[in-house]
Order: C-alpha cells, then sequence, then structure tokens
C-alpha cells in the first residue's frame, strides 16, 4: 500500500499509467469527452450531469463511461475526480461502477468514502502508489484486468511509455505485423475505441503530469506533441471542456504525485 509523507497541498493529483484521482478545483467546462470512465465527486453537496439524449441527473457522486460527451456542474467550487482507462479493465467491471454509482444507497456510500479518502490523503499524503492501490482504497476492490490481444497489448503500452509521441497507425500497424486495416479493425475489437481517439486521449492526458507548469503554452504545444497551438487548444476544450490557458491557470497549486508504474515520459516536456 502507499506509504504516508507530510506537506500535501489541499489541491493534488495522483497519477499512475492506469489511473487519475483529482481533487482541485471544477472550473466551469462546457461539454467534455473523456478517454477514461470518470467519477466525480463534489467536495460538498450534489454535481448535475448532462448528456444529450437522456434526462439530467443530480448525485452526490456521478460516474460517466469513457468516450461520451457530457457536462457536469457543481454546487461545490472543489471535486473530487477518479479516472480509469476502459483498456486497462474489463467491461464486467466497468459496468459495475457505473451501475453503483446510479444506485441511490451504493452512491452514497461511495461519495462518503471518496470525501473520507482525501480528508486523510490531504492531511497525511500518498506516494509510490499504483493502479492496484488506487482500486483497493476508492472501490475496496482490484478490478479485473482486460485481456487484450498481445499484439494490441504492446501497442498499449507503447503509448503508456510515450504518449506525446506521433506514433501513426501504420506505425503500430507495422510493429505488430499487421496490415493497417486488419490493425485498426482489431484495436477496436479489442478495445471498444477508435484507434485515433485513443491516441488523442493519451497524448491530452499526459498533459496532465504538466497541467501546473507556468510556461508559453503555444511551446508547449509542440512539446507536447502537437503539430500547432490551434491543434492543442481545439484538442483541450474537446477533451477536457476548457480552453487550455483555464486548464492551466486553474492548477498553478496543484500538486502532481506520479505513481510507481509512471512511464518515462513523465519528463519529455521541459518546464
Amino acid at each position: 500500500m502507499p506509504r504516508c509523507t507530510s506537506g500535501r497541498s489541499d489541491r493534488f493529483m495522483l497519477i499512475s499509467s492506469e489511473r487519475v484521482f483529482y481533487a482541485g478545483l471544477h472550473g466551469k467546462p462546457s461539454v467534455r469527452t473523456l478517454g477514461a470512465l470518470a467519477v466525480c465527486v463534489p467536495l460538498h453537496g450534489t454535481a448535475r450531469l448532462e448528456i444529450e439524449g437522456q434526462p439530467p441527473r443530480v448525485s452526490e457522486i456521478l460516474a460517466v463511461p469513457a468516450y461520451l460527451p457530457h457536462k457536469i456542474t457543481s454546487e461545490s467550487r472543489e471535486i473530487l475526480g477518479l479516472l480509469i482507462e476502459p483498456e486497462s479493465v474489463c467491461d464486467e467491471d466497468l459496468a459495475e461502477i457505473l451501475r453503483q454509482c446510479d444506485d441511490p444507497a451504493a452512491a452514497s456510500h461511495l461519495a462518503a468514502r471518496f470525501r473520507e479518502i482525501y480528508a486523510t490523503m490531504a492531511l497525511s499524503g500518498t506516494s509510490g502508489f499504483t493502479s492496484a492501490d488506487f482500486d483497493q482504497i476508492f472501490l475496496q476492490r482490484r478490478l479485473k484486468q482486460r485481456e487484450l490481444d498481445a499484439r494490441i497489448s504492446t501497442v498499449v503500452s507503447r503509448f503508456q511509455a510515450k504518449p506525446s509521441s506521433s506514433i501513426s497507425g501504420d506505425d503500430c500497424a507495422s510493429g505488430v505485423k499487421l496490415s493497417l486495416s486488419r490493425f485498426l479493425h482489431l484495436f477496436k475489437d479489442e478495445t471498444s475505441m477508435n484507434f485515433k481517439t485513443f491516441r488523442a486521449w493519451k497524448r491530452a492526458r499526459n498533459i496532465l503530469h504538466h497541467v501546473n507548469v507556468e510556461r508559453n503554452l503555444a511551446h508547449f504545444a509542440l512539446d507536447a506533441g502537437y503539430p500547432d497551438s490551434t491543434h492543442f487548444s481545439h484538442s483541450l476544450r474537446r477533451i477536457y471542456g476548457l480552453q487550455p490557458s483555464a486548464l492551466f491557470s486553474g492548477s498553478r497549486r496543484l500538486q502532481i504525485i506520479n505513481g510507481k508504474d509512471v512511464a518515462s515520459d513523465v519528463t519529455a516536456i521541459r518546464a
């Protein structure tokens, strides 16, 4: 289990290659499309979830499947959020998390747990954590790993190692000795997501390691693997529902703690 340290800010983000826990400002995001299953708990009160074609939902805890456009507004200025990479967990366990957050009794218990965990972490701190630690701490069980075809697993690991690189579908297909069309079909079959969408999410996710760094955003965009600042801005607005300037300015006080399994690409973007 993680060990405790002192000096934790009350706003922080824990990042492993397969999980993220965020405790900080919610801001005013518009519609966003995260590439992970997202669990959101307002620090106080309730939050409201809006998904096109569905009635709004208000609760102490909300869960949204990966790659589903949605908007969340909160009574609380600060929120707690857990992101779970869908290619790392079997469909049954992902569905169970969504069911648990929809069940009033289970949802109330889980929301209280998130708030208690946050209070403990804010006081004592946490480091040296893994995805298994995330699961046990927040969900009280280890989520079952998704069984991927070995070729697709190789590609997923490659993106975990270097999410900011411009790895093309052709590169990946060649690397696992498949035609491009066969690779793209197999990738979607195994992960339930489009390869290009997956690649865009991994690049945007890698930025989370650096959102508390003050620097020129145009230069940052190029270092993060985007062709230009316009593409960078459009991608972040679509994925996080925020302008890059709002995302970075709202994270200045955020303490970022990397897990044991975070890849070396974390240091690729220089401050």
